[in-house]
């Protein structure tokens, strides 16, 4: 397990940069983690092989263009399977109208307690960071060379590090979800900076 590094240039000075963790209580709506997909997703073809796992709430960047952003991980993944390389990857995300929860446990990412996702400051690790450069486990940017050849840039990570480790949440989840890595989220703006598709680019440990 390596240490983060921020690789954010310094021509970016303060960037503005969003830090998301779980949170009780738990949200219906806007951020959340856990339980039944957003109503507006439930019959996304996507959910015949994947199980959801959370939602970004659509005030959380510019480039959702007020939708709300679904992460979805292949049903039965294993750190050790094939799909960890873009642009093939386990981890899909959806963007989607803004929705409620829903009341299908089923298509949820089973052993992934239920809480809502809350801006959190420096004082906490974060368990989602959107910004405008990955902060990398490995300091290997080229990890993110096949994704950035595509015209895709960075939008959004997750970050096992910042599963709640005490209090309520202690045992958000039974096991982690892709080996206490962290994988980088990209898309390609349109003219107005919103994007239409959100790919994952690469896993890091």
């Amino acid at each position: 397990m390596g240490f983060r590094v921020d690789v954010r240039p310094s021509r970016y000075g303060r960037a503005m940069v969003t830090t998301l963790t779980p949170a009780l209580p738990d949200g219906r709506s806007g951020g959340r983690i856990g339980g039944a997909p957003p109503v507006a997703i439930e019959s996304d073809p996507v959910l015949a092989t994947h199980r959801y796992l959370l939602t970004l709430p659509a005030d959380c960047a510019s480039w959702t263009g007020g939708r709300e952003v679904s992460v979805l991980l292949r049903e039965g993944f294993e750190i050790t399977d094939d799909d960890l390389e873009y642009p093939g990857m386990a981890m899909r995300a959806v963007l989607h109208r803004p929705s409620p929860r829903g009341s299908r446990t089923e298509l949820g990412w089973p052993g992934l307690r239920c809480a809502a996702l809350t801006e959190c400051d420096g004082d906490v690790v974060p368990f989602v960071r959107l910004g405008t450069e990955p902060v990398l486990i490995q300091n290997e940017p080229g990890y993110a060379d096949a994704v950035l050849a595509d015209g895709h840039v960075f939008l959004f990570q997750i970050d096992e590090e910042g599963w709640p480790v005490a209090g309520e949440l202690a045992d958000m989840v039974d096991s982690y979800l892709w080996g206490y890595g962290s994988v980088y989220f990209y898309g390609t703006p349109r003219d107005d900076g919103t994007v239409d598709e959100v790919v994952a680019g690469f896993i890091d440990f």
